[in-house]
């Protein structure tokens, strides 16, 4: 008796078992679906509804980089401010980008300098591949750890003398990925201070050496859900401390 009895609960064991594990799988995979935006939230995107697997290709290939280390590691440079210690990723001495008027972000730009600077213009993502943006955006969350929330390509401009397209007028370069056409904003003059580098721009009625060049840029908010757009400038939900 007692043998069949201690069958019985054994089997029963391993059912209860079995059905932890199938909740458990089951809530894992709904976890990274909840932690992984989806296009079709992401605004005015309705032409994109069906590159779900582009941006897939996006996340897996950038995934790494929720580990700002790694980024540093892959030559990306962290926004250090002028005259702030280049070795310190403490926020204050990092530029942070937000805009009042929309009242939305951009956060910190990790950027691989070096492609943006010495890289043919007009060549978008790292060496050429669009799978490596030029870009890494971050915010940071309350315990001051870096969150990633975007990439960006950022393309150097042939010409760093003129950004009125009026009267410069220059090709357009746009992000060309499977299913994905879409045209950069630009051009711009640069807005952020890069140590070494031998463009100059304004800010505000001076001009400022060692700077960010004229370039195009492209957002894709694939690690945060943005409301204006996955491919807009600005996220609402990104802020600056």
């Amino acid at each position: 008796m007692m043998g069949w009895f201690s069958a019985v609960i054994e089997r029963r064991t391993l059912l209860g078992w079995a059905i932890v594990a199938i909740v458990g799988a089951i809530a894992t995979v709904t976890m990274l679906a909840l932690a992984r935006p989806s296009v079709a939230s992401h605004g005015p995107t309705d032409r994109y509804k069906d590159a779900e697997a582009e941006f897939d290709q996006l996340r897996e290939a950038t995934g790494k980089y929720h580990n700002v280390q790694k980024a540093l590691q892959d030559g990306y440079v962290a926004p250090t401010r002028k005259g702030k210690d280049p070795s310190s990723l403490d926020p204050s001495s990092l530029n942070c980008v937000y805009n009042p008027m929309f009242k939305a972000g951009m956060g910190y730009h990790f950027v691989h300098r070096q492609d943006i600077l010495e890289g043919s213009p007009f060549e978008v993502g790292v060496g050429g591949d669009p799978l490596k943006p030029e870009a890494m955006l971050y915010e940071t969350k309350k315990d001051g750890e870096f969150s990633l929330v975007a990439v960006e390509w950022i393309v150097r401009s042939v010409d760093q003398t003129d950004v009125d397209p009026l009267t410069n007028p220059q090709d357009q370069p746009q992000l060309v990925l499977g299913k994905i056409r879409e045209p950069f904003h630009g051009p711009m003059y640069g807005h952020e201070y890069w140590a070494g580098s031998p463009y100059i721009g304004p800010l505000g009625p001076v001009l400022q050496s060692e700077w960010q060049p004229i370039h195009y840029d492209l957002h894709a908010w694939i690690w945060e859900d943005n409301s204006r757009g996955v491919f807009d400038d600005w996220n609402p939900d990104v802020s600056c401390p």
